[in-house]
């Protein structure tokens, strides 16, 4: 994933956002589930349950899956 300039908070906000919309946050692929059906085949499950922690943790509401 690219790592740029961010609001704390913003990339764990776009992860859990991709997710939901079954884009892989790193190379804009496809997803089933939380594996990356494109370029990477990541697994992203891991990246989703912490981004959900940490936005949980900083008070920035989350959406719901």
């Amino acid at each position: 994933m690219k790592l740029i300039d961010m609001l704390p908070g913003e990339s764990n906000t776009n992860v859990i956002s991709s997710i939901i919309n079954l884009v892989c946050p790193q190379c804009g692929g496809r997803m089933m589930e939380f594996q990356c059906e494109g370029r990477c085949h990541r697994n992203w499950l891991a990246e989703w349950e912490w981004a959900n922690f940490a936005t949980r943790s900083s008070g920035i509401k989350a959406p719901a899956l």
